[in-house]
């Protein structure tokens, strides 16, 4: 009887089994929220959140995007080395990042007006290292279709942070929330890396340094493009969260990062699940000469449908929600909610599809456009600042959508003209 009710299809499988282990490891953060925001400040809040925001504007390039590519070779063999390339330049960015936090820690906390982190700065460069594993090893595990301990990976991650942060707290251990983060990461790459060990260490025979440097200049469009594309990003979310600190202290932080944290479980539940089976998907087909405009069409209506009645309903319900769950204290956050809910529903769209233009090679000409979001985003603050931080997420929400939409339409023609291309390629022949 369970048998008939398992999905036929390996991609369901796939995207079934990630979603479980990302809804889990989303929902457990939530599920202890109520928690941390009775032995946790606001102020706790926005100091986790800026520690975050730093540790996320380095592990975006520690690896200079080389595992993206992690998944795209024909033989492991290629692929094994892009692994060994990835975790030379991780190594290499972390040792020197170490090293810049001994020698300049005092002049790094006045220049990111970060002085509410204090010693835990010397913590950053373990965390971007257990983010740069988590980054390394998860495509690794994309790539041989080891989704079960991806979703293994992120649950254990989740329930580590779950039980350390609210522990700690209870103790009084100053820095809970960052200590239980770090933690987290630890065990989530410490999963990934097992399962390489145990299944996959042969390849490691394969290490070749002339094959690590061929490899190096066939894909180096992730370190000229990508990373730049990618840094573009972080410096949104990571800069928008020092700027708002900058602006507004760390109680508005803590609102604001708890209010990111509620909404963006729907985004991270179905989009991170879906995205990673989705970019092996699209490169296959792509390979094949398969439709894929046809296909990410109709991903696209899946999620708009999922994803109207999941905003709209928070939209609805936001401030009672976060005042009831968290605490009167924190009905503000939900007011936050309230105003960014458009924002996130298209980002939500975007998010599973994303990957396109590095399988379609447009690398250069989607940074391009992201440098435009981007910019759009760090505008809205500095220009809300003058007035108050609602003003600032009324114009991230509303100048946001516009720009996701435009987007979706771009990455909608791109398909379609090279659906185009490869039917006059059949005809010609």
């Amino acid at each position: 009887m369970f048998n008939k009710l398992k999905p036929k299809s390996k991609f369901t499988r796939n995207v079934l089994t990630l979603m479980t282990g990302t809804t889990i490891a989303q929902a457990i953060p939530i599920a202890i929220s109520p928690i941390l925001t009775r032995i946790y400040s606001p102020e706790d809040f926005g100091i986790l959140a800026l520690y975050i925001a730093i540790v996320g504007f380095v592990s975006i390039i520690v690896t200079a995007r080389y595992e993206m590519a992690i998944v795209l070779p024909k033989s492991d063999e290629e692929a094994i080395n892009i692994v060994a390339l990835s975790l030379v330049i991780m190594l290499s960015i972390v040792i020197v990042l170490f090293m810049i936090i001994i020698l300049f820690k005092e002049d790094l906390l006045s220049i990111l007006n970060a002085k509410s982190i204090g010693n835990f700065l010397y913590l950053i460069p373990f965390s971007v290292l257990a983010a740069g594993l988590n980054q390394i090893f998860n495509y690794w595990s994309n790539r041989k279709q080891y989704f079960k301990n991806i979703s293994s990976s992120q649950i254990s991650q989740s329930i580590t942070i779950g039980a350390s942060q609210p522990l700690l707290g209870y103790f009084h251990i100053f820095g809970g929330l960052i200590i239980g983060n770090l933690t987290g990461r630890i065990i989530g790459a410490f999963i990934l890396i097992d399962k390489f060990v145990k299944n996959d260490k042969v390849y490691i025979q394969d290490i070749k340094r002339e094959v690590i440097l061929e490899q190096m200049k066939k894909y180096k469009d992730f370190p000229l493009v990508n990373s730049l594309h990618a840094f573009g990003d972080i410096l949104k979310s990571s800069g928008s969260v020092m700027l708002i600190s900058s602006f507004f202290g760390a109680s508005v932080l803590g609102f604001y990062a708890l209010s990111l944290r509620v909404l963006q479980v729907p985004v991270g539940i179905v989009g991170s699940a879906l995205g990673q089976v989705l970019y092996q998907k699209f490169t296959i087909m792509y390979n094949n000469g398969e439709d894929l405009h046809h296909y990410v069409k109709k991903i696209v209506l899946f999620l708009f449908a999922i994803s109207l009645v999941v905003f709209s309903f928070l939209y609805f319900i936001a401030p009672d929600l976060f005042a009831f769950v968290f605490g009167e204290k924190w009905r503000v956050a939900g007011e936050y909610s309230q105003i960014l809910i458009p924002y996130l529903f298209m980002n939500f769209l975007i998010s599973p599809i994303s990957q396109l233009p590095i399988i379609l090679d447009k690398q250069k000409t989607f940074f391009y456009f992201s440098l435009i979001g981007n910019s759009l985003f760090i505008i809205s603050i500095l220009l809300g600042q003058i007035y108050n931080i609602k003003v600032v997420l009324c114009l991230i929400s509303v100048l946001m959508s516009l720009y996701y939409i435009f987007i979706l339409y771009y990455l909608y023609n791109l398909l379609k003209k090279d659906l185009n291309v490869k039917k006059n390629k059949i005809t010609n022949i």
